[in-house]
């Protein structure tokens, strides 16, 4: 066994039959440990899980929350191989998976990520318009950390318990440190774009709103002036300035928008527009 997966997993029903039959179709037997932890669902996600994947660990709890989901599954972890986190709703085959455990076999990496692809057909043209300017910002030029990572087994030990947070994948990101993550451009996945553009904007909050919540925490972004190299690469490349300023103004519509918003504790927003049967 190369690794554990952990699959958080809240009404997921629609799309975790397709993430569980990729990697079931592209896994050779025993390759990993997948355990799904559908929390707090009101769906067929653990019988739709547990049909698709009968060797899957699939575990039910009632309280809802991704890090508590990813700290249960973890008790069942291997803490002698590396841990994969990876979300109910991507694409990715294990080819892909072995590609970021390899990166860290070395010892001089204790995490891995690979490259995210977003699969936007559907979409509305100002969300299309938008990811074509999000491929601009300088941050994916090595990757994208989140949706799907990997953890050497003494970091994850390091980590786990996880705080219980909305970003897991931003705290676990800064608090490892851009230098000791292995950016795999070999490892992709495959995300769906949310069709709609007030979908769109409840994810961008989301995300905005952990990212606050891990800076916080004591634990700063190593980014510094993405919007300045954003507006850099508009000047060189011109041809791209209608996505990039649909990007730009996204972004900042979210920021403005969380000024005048009261958010309860553990609101979640999601986008439920790319949910749909694979």
């Amino acid at each position: 066994m190369l690794a554990t997966i952990l699959i958080p997993a809240h009404n997921e029903a629609a799309v975790i039959g397709q993430t569980l039959m990729h990697l079931a179709c592209s896994a050779n037997p025993g390759e990993f440990r997948v355990i799904v932890i559908a929390n707090a669902c009101t769906d067929a996600t653990a019988s739709r899980a547990r049909s698709v994947m009968p060797t899957a660990h699939v575990l039910e709890t009632e309280v809802a929350g991704k890090c508590h989901a990813l700290n249960l599954g973890f008790m069942l972890a291997d803490r002698n191989k590396p841990v994969i986190c990876l979300d109910a709703d991507l694409v990715i085959t294990s080819e892909s998976l072995v590609a970021l455990v390899a990166a860290m076999e070395d010892g001089q990496k204790q995490a891995a990520c690979g490259q995210m692809d977003v699969c936007a057909a559907g979409a509305s043209s100002v969300v299309r318009a938008y990811y074509k300017g999000w491929r601009t910002n300088p941050y994916f030029d090595c990757g994208k950390f989140g949706g799907v990572f990997a953890l050497a087994p003494e970091i994850a030990i390091q980590l786990f318990p996880l705080p219980l947070i909305t970003a897991d994948d931003e705290y676990v990101r800064r608090h490892v440190g851009k230098d000791r993550i292995a950016f795999v451009s070999d490892s992709r996945f495959v995300a769906r774009a949310p069709k709609a553009l007030n979908s769109l904007i409840q994810v961008r909050r989301r995300s905005l709103r952990g990212a606050r919540e891990v800076s916080k925490m004591g634990l700063q972004s190593p980014e510094r002036g993405s919007s300045v190299a954003v507006l850099g690469r508009l000047i060189r490349q011109p041809k791209h300035a209608l996505s990039i300023g649909v990007y730009a103004c996204v972004n900042a519509w979210v920021r403005l928008s969380m000024r005048s918003s009261v958010f309860a504790a553990g609101h979640w927003e999601r986008d439920m527009t790319s949910r749909v049967g694979g």
